[in-house]
């Protein structure tokens, strides 16, 4: 290899590593939270330029990325990623609950949890291993689920309820409480095309004016839940979990994770707390009885219990008094 050569192996390795560090800052300015987008993008250099390879979430990142490569080698850039967009179908959940994993393997972590029905986007890739799909979920959550557990759907997807308590389909199929539903007539229906009876409290319409009274009440239904991470429903929840349930089952759709449901409502003082209040602690959070009192699913206790800020309760937790952070409001006083 003559001088020249060696020069211009320097310049493509000078330019890659340019082209790398620019799809960093990219990555971290536009799709900074892989729970929610996918910038999996690496260059290659070529004779001709640089090529960048992966999977991005939109169009959008890909534009991003090839400008931000171009600006930064100011060689030519081509694309051989794989927009998730465009490999986007609509499919459903047959299972009670399906786990949704970081990575394609079942011994992967359980990062959330999706429920029967609920409408899902797949992008049927699948990656290397086809017995998984990537998916987005309904709160806008990025995973990996057993292929196994979704169906196309079978209804028009259109919901007008929620179901409130845990209950069971004409099939035989678990239906916990969280679930989308559509009420007609006296029958519930789903995405998969089963359906159940409209049995008095076991759905609702979502609530005009919800309160925070009503979002402790389905919080209190899960006391005693085994504390699962990731879970969402009786069988085992989290803490987040079990805020998004609570929420949800009063037409409000929180942010799946506790630092993400921490930016939701206004902020409230903590001698000021009413029920449905969101107390937040590091990595956890909790939902106000009002007053002293909160209710949430604590690791420490491995279930969901009640505790209290007041040292002369015995339900008083020491640690979490000291490390409590800000609370949040999510449904205005009235």
């Amino acid at each position: 290899m003559d001088q020249s050569e060696r020069a211009e192996v320097s310049e493509r390795m000078d330019d890659g590593h340019r082209a790398l560090l620019a799809l960093q800052r990219c990555r971290t300015r536009y799709a900074p939270d892989e729970r929610v987008s996918v910038f999996d993008v690496t260059p290659e250099s070529t004779a001709n330029g640089i090529e960048l390879r992966g999977s991005v979430s939109t169009t959008r990142l890909e534009r991003e990325a090839r400008a931000a490569v171009k600006r930064a080698t100011d060689r030519a850039v081509t694309s051989d990623l794989e927009v998730l967009d465009d490999v986007r179908t609509e499919r459903t959940v047959s299972r009670p609950v399906a786990p949704v994993r970081g990575e394609p393997d079942g011994e992967a972590e359980q990062v959330t949890q999706v429920l029967y029905g609920a409408q899902i986007e797949a992008f049927d890739s699948g990656g290397e291993d086809e017995n998984w799909s990537r998916v987005l979920t309904p709160d806008g959550y990025l995973g990996w689920v057993n292929r196994d557990a979704l169906v196309p759907v079978e209804t028009d997807g259109k919901t007008n309820a929620v179901v409130v308590r845990d209950t069971v389909t004409e099939g035989g199929e678990a239906v916990y409480a969280g679930t989308d539903c559509r009420i007609e007539g006296s029958d519930i229906h789903f995405r998969t095309g089963e359906h159940a009876t409209a049995s008095a409290g076991v759905v609702q319409r979502p609530p005009e004016n919800p309160t925070g009274e009503a979002v402790v009440e389905i919080a209190r239904e899960f006391l005693g839940t085994e504390y699962d991470w990731g879970g969402m429903t009786t069988d085992g929840i989290d803490c987040s979990g079990l805020a998004w349930v609570a929420y949800r089952v009063n037409g409000i759709t929180l942010p799946r994770d506790a630092d993400q449901q921490r930016v939701m409502g206004m902020s409230v003082e903590r001698d000021e707390l009413l029920p449905g209040d969101l107390l937040f602690f590091p990595g956890h959070v909790a939902v106000s009885l009002g007053g002293d009192e909160y209710v949430h699913a604590y690791g420490g206790a491995e279930s969901v219990v009640i505790n209290s800020f007041d040292p002369d309760d015995d339900a008083y937790l020491e640690d979490l008094n000291e490390k409590f952070e800000l609370a949040r409001r999510v449904i205005p006083a009235t």
